[in-house]
């Protein structure tokens, strides 16, 4: 893909002469880059073509694990990790590794103080108390402030990783406790060269149309190389116990997120396509930093540390709401990442008076528009154009502050 000229001509199912919203994600473009592969897998399971001694799980006993078991050998493969676990959502799959690491009511996990919801909801709902770090410049969690939280009450770090970048992990060395990884945006993000979801102690993938790896839908992994944990893992995902032969008792307290072959089929056609997508998420994101930047757009800043998936390519503008509004006008969709201060929120913190600088300006003027692989070079333009045109015709710019001491 790298060096072609994009163009949706003969190449995406749809017309040039119907005047459309340039979409964040445009789900029809993703169908038709997976569509020759999938489409087959799926005839073959769901017509019985595929069967074997499956994992049994809801009465799909004749349905061999084949995909499901490609697809975790393509994750340790990509990160290095020696065992993988399919899981039926991001969500889930933290659930899971909050669960394996032995999380229970009255600990403590120092976690993101922003991300999506679902990223704390799973500690709270384990009985746990989330505490919150900021963010740094960069808009990752700032880890050098992890250490002044720890206490005899914590339990893990979890570590996440936005936008398609990654945390500092070499912040963490000295911490004695488990580090939980959430790779769910950073899936071929390279820390100091080496694979982010392969730091820690256990990490997880997330899938869905709005991931580097979309499908349609939602899936996750998690993955770890401790056989012990894994086995734990493996068991946990199934409600705690093996199959349903007799005698077989139940090992632990589980969840239901075993997977599903036809979910496995989307997650194995889209990781085939993944260095592709992140090739051209690369030349579109240089494309808009040289436009944006030269016309005094301000672009959340990368870490030197990190070389990205470009995952996400977000912008500061002084006023979400107005360039909400405004970009719709020049024919482009934009999406927020995101609103939250999770110390702010009473269902989430136990103490809502703690200031988070960094947190509240990324909450306020951070947003994210379209980078997504099936743009054509006419449509980056389009959306570059369209930026510039609405910050600064509004005087909509802004620059990032400087990190308090």
């Amino acid at each position: 893909m790298q060096g072609q000229t994009h163009d949706i001509q003969g190449y995406y199912p749809i017309s040039r002469h119907v005047t459309q919203e340039i979409k964040f994600i445009p789900t029809e473009r993703l169908y038709a880059d997976v569509r020759s592969t999938m489409m087959p897998r799926l005839e073959a399971l769901y017509s019985g073509g595929i069967t074997g001694t499956g994992s049994g799980h809801c009465g799909s006993r004749h349905f061999a694990d084949r995909y499901t078991e490609q697809c975790e050998a393509h994750i340790n493969e990509i990160t290095g990790r020696r065992h993988t676990f399919l899981t039926t959502s991001g969500t889930a799959s933290i659930q899971l590794m909050l669960m394996a690491a032995g999380v229970a009511p009255g600990d403590e996990v120092i976690c993101t103080n922003y991300s999506c919801p679902a990223t704390v909801m799973p500690i709270r709902l384990l009985g746990a108390t989330p505490v919150f770090v900021d963010l740094d410049r960069h808009g990752q969690q700032d880890l050098s402030q992890v250490a002044a939280r720890v206490t005899e009450r914590t339990r893990a770090v979890m570590v996440t990783d936005l936008y398609g970048d990654c945390c500092d992990y070499d912040q963490l060395q000295s911490i004695q406790v488990p580090v939980l990884n959430d790779s769910a945006q950073s899936l071929m993000t390279l820390y100091r060269g080496r694979q982010t979801a392969a730091i820690g102690d256990m990490s997880i993938q997330s899938f869905s149309t709005n991931k580097n790896c979309p499908i349609f839908g939602t899936y996750g992994a998690i993955s770890t190389d401790d056989p012990d944990t894994a086995e734990r893992i493996k068991l946990m995902r199934k409600n705690g116990y093996g199959n349903r032969e007799v005698g077989t008792a139940i090992h632990h307290i589980g969840i239901n997120a075993h997977p599903q072959e036809d979910k496995a089929v989307q997650v194995l056609c889209s990781l085939e396509k993944l260095a592709d997508w992140q090739l051209r998420r690369r030349e579109i994101a240089e494309q808009l930093t040289d436009t944006l930047r030269s016309a005094g757009v301000q672009i959340r800043p990368s870490p030197d540390y990190s070389e990205t998936n470009h995952h996400k390519f977000s912008i500061f503008v002084s006023d979400k709401k107005q360039f909400r509004d405004l970009m719709p006008r020049q024919g482009v969709e934009t999406q927020l990442h995101y609103t939250y201060n999770f110390a702010k929120t009473e269902v989430l913190s136990t103490d809502t008076d703690q200031h988070m600088p960094m947190t509240e300006f990324y909450a306020r003027h951070a947003i994210s528009i379209p980078s997504n692989p099936w743009l054509t070079d006419s449509e980056v333009t389009q959306v570059a154009e369209a930026v510039k045109s609405c910050v600064t015709d509004k005087d909509l710019s802004i620059h990032i502050p400087a990190m308090p001491n």
